[in-house]
């Protein structure tokens, strides 16, 4: 199958193999090729992939920034994963993907989830799936992006803001132990002293005391200190087509500059 040399190269395992010590002679062969390789995936398989790094390279490191800025991807929201989430001071919001290799059957309980948490829902999809997303969306206040035949991204239909659907119970979810904690100590006077299996369900309890609009707004904020000062300094000399690979590897500092110097190294 043809998507099989997209599938080998563009995933998480080949940024494992870059920032060993030695990289072997395969890995160094298709380190060669990857520019090639990646205007191949853009000409021929545009997967759920290309469209994540291409939203990557838009919106974190053109339109907004890596110091403000932090991107998820596959986020459970109740029932639903999202693709792909940003979160920024001026502008949250959350993604469906739905490339020309996939179906709409779910897109609209998916659309539902996803508002439980972000008031800014868009779909980004194909020119041949945009007026079948555009009927299924037309009348609310969902937003569509289309990538376009030159592989840019296009806005067809702005998203408008819903706060009316904000669930206290699944953003709670977003949060990681150490993040609600620092939340709820932050914004009650009192925390109650429970032992630790007990904790989650009394502080779930005391976040649905909070402004649902403030309550998003705080965990957004906590998100944000997941911003990783690495990623900043060294991103941006990482191949275009590599960013989101290298973004979702978390590296730390002396693993990146590993994976540069293998990526600048000779054949």
């Amino acid at each position: 199958m043809e998507s099989a040399k997209f599938n080998e190269w563009f995933n998480r395992k080949t940024i494992t193999k870059l920032i060993q010590r030695d990289i072997d002679k395969e890995i160094k062969k298709k380190k060669k090729n990857s520019s090639n390789l990646y205007k191949d995936l853009a000409a021929t398989y545009r997967n759920e992939f290309f469209y994540k790094n291409t939203l990557f390279n838009k919106y974190v490191l053109g339109t907004y920034s890596l110091n403000t800025t932090v991107a998820l991807s596959e986020i459970e929201i109740d029932n639903s994963k999202a693709d792909f989430a940003l979160i920024n001071k001026r502008s949250s919001f959350v993604v469906e993907i739905k490339t020309d290799l996939d179906t709409l059957d779910k897109l609209i309980y998916q659309i539902e989830d996803y508002y439980k948490v972000f008031s800014l829902v868009y779909v980004l999809t194909s020119e041949n799936y945009y007026y079948q997303v555009y009927r299924l969306v037309k009348d609310t206040k969902v937003g569509i992006m289309v990538l376009t035949k030159r592989n840019t991204i296009s806005v067809r239909k702005h998203a408008k803001a819903d706060y009316s659907k904000l669930e206290h119970d699944i953003l709670f979810r977003i949060l990681r132990k150490q993040e609600y904690e620092d939340l709820i100590k932050k914004q009650f006077k009192e925390v109650p002293e429970v032992k630790p299996i007990f904790k989650y369900s009394v502080y779930l309890n005391m976040f649905r005391h909070l402004d649902i609009k403030k309550a998003q707004n705080l965990v957004f904020n906590m998100v944000l200190r997941r911003i990783n000062r690495n990623n900043v300094e060294y991103l941006k000399e990482v191949p275009m087509e590599l960013r989101w690979l290298v973004y979702q590897s978390h590296l730390n500092q002396e693993k990146f500059k590993r994976l540069l110097k293998n990526l600048q190294g000779g054949t």
